[in-house]
């Protein structure tokens, strides 16, 4: 219920107010002039306003002598939480998440009240332009992905909904989220490529570096290291890569600087990949590593996997291509940083990946995936490692799934 207030009985208390500057009144007045004050103030029994000072203000430019007003004491209260959003809206000591969410729900209350409402009605309601409006309702609604919620500021956040929107448009055309289930198979990689599999969308290719390692000395898990285990590898991933690999895919392949010139070289035949020439670095920040010769040459304190993609895989967050994290060695002698891998996944791994890591080790990559939310299923032909893998990845389990069985 309405009421025609004298605009000289209504009180401001300015000191109380939650929007310090007025923006474009001549614009709200021009609209006023031309289709009436379609949303009343709001004022308390004591003729304090609640809400609506620039309307208030653009009426009394326009020579009003007098307002409709609504009190807050008789409102229902769908239009109090109303009221609440819109003061919340102006005000500048929340964050824009909360400033986006306000603004959305602002815009969603008001549309199930008026299903003509749109958002130039909201950005007249609120003082915003409807550009505006529309990139903050656009940001809501993708407010429960943490990629989002975590940006530093709007302007980040508006980039990271529209990648994960695009992205999950992209998903949609292609495929579901992966079921919650997880698997380590002991099995050989080059027996296991030759035959059709299901199809992964992010390949973890952490093969031996093929430098002679089990002949140094230095190699205490005891695996073949030999340059020709490492090309057998690869051609067994190049030779039958669409038996496993999704058309729209991530690779991310480690590999020793003795073969850099070579691995760059090779990479480029797996079938529509592409890749950045700048390598992914973990840097061993408590200074492990290996020492090639005590006598000439210093320690080898990081490990360098170059990063590709083929079809329209795209990454969901920029990542540095270096990240620094101390030596895990308590599953196997040769374990990558589980937190090294993460952050680098973190590029582009969601509920949607399928991973495969065709030489698993104890599974610090499929640890990784999994804390992630991806699908995940690991080849070891060690049974030794793959039952510590598949313990480690039960334990680390966030859902309570079995980690899957033995197979070939």
């Amino acid at each position: 219920m309405f009421q025609t207030i004298p605009l000289s009985e209504i009180t401001i208390h300015r000191e109380d107010r939650q929007r310090r500057v007025l923006d474009d009144l001549p614009s709200l007045a021009d609209s006023i002039a031309r289709l009436g004050l379609i949303n009343p103030i709001t004022i308390d029994h004591n003729g304090v306003l609640v809400a609506g000072e620039r309307r208030l203000e653009a009426c009394r430019s326009l020579g009003w002598t007098h307002i409709p007003a609504r009190f807050f004491e008789d409102l229902s209260e769908t239009d109090r939480i109303l009221i609440e959003l819109e003061e919340n809206i102006k005000r500048k000591d929340i964050s824009w998440q909360e400033h986006t969410a306000a603004i959305a729900k602002y815009h969603e209350l008001r549309k199930a009240e008026n299903p003509d409402w749109s958002d130039t009605s909201t950005a007249q309601a609120i003082g915003m332009s409807r550009q505006n409006v529309n990139k903050h309702i656009s940001v809501a609604r993708e407010l429960e992905s943490p990629l989002v919620k975590g940006a530093a500021t709007f302007a980040t956040a508006i980039e990271r909904a529209q990648t994960v929107a695009r992205r999950r448009d992209d998903l949609m055309h292609n495929r579901a989220p992966c079921a919650d289930t997880h698997q380590i198979i002991t099995a050989d990689f080059l027996q296991w490529a030759q035959q059709e599999q299901e199809k992964f969308n992010f390949i973890h290719c952490d093969f031996p570096y093929g430098i002679a390692a089990h002949e140094s000395g230095q190699n205490p898990a005891g695996y073949d290291d030999s340059a020709e285990i490492y090309w057998k590898l690869f051609n067994a991933l190049a030779g039958n890569l669409d038996h496993f690999c999704a058309p729209d895919a991530h690779i991310i392949f480690w590999f020793a600087p003795t073969f850099y010139s070579n691995t760059w070289e090779m990479l480029k035949l797996l079938d529509g990949f592409k890749f950045d020439d700048t390598p992914l670095i973990w840097f061993k920040s408590d200074n492990a590593g290996v020492i090639p010769d005590h006598t000439r040459r210093p320690r080898r304190v990081y490990e360098m996997a170059f990063f590709g993609w083929r079809g329209e895989a795209r990454i969901n967050a920029v990542r540095a291509n270096l990240f620094a994290a101390p030596t895990e060695r308590s599953l196997h002698p040769h374990e990558k940083s589980q937190a090294a891998l993460e952050h680098f996944f973190s590029m582009f791994v969601d509920s949607h990946t399928r991973l495969l890591d065709p030489t698993c080790g104890s599974g610090s990559a499929l640890r990784a995936g999994r804390s992630l939310g991806a699908n995940v299923f690991g080849i070891e032909k060690s049974e030794e490692f793959a039952d510590v893998a598949r313990r480690a990845l039960r334990e680390a389990g966030n859902s309570g799934t079995p980690a899957g069985g033995d197979g070939s």
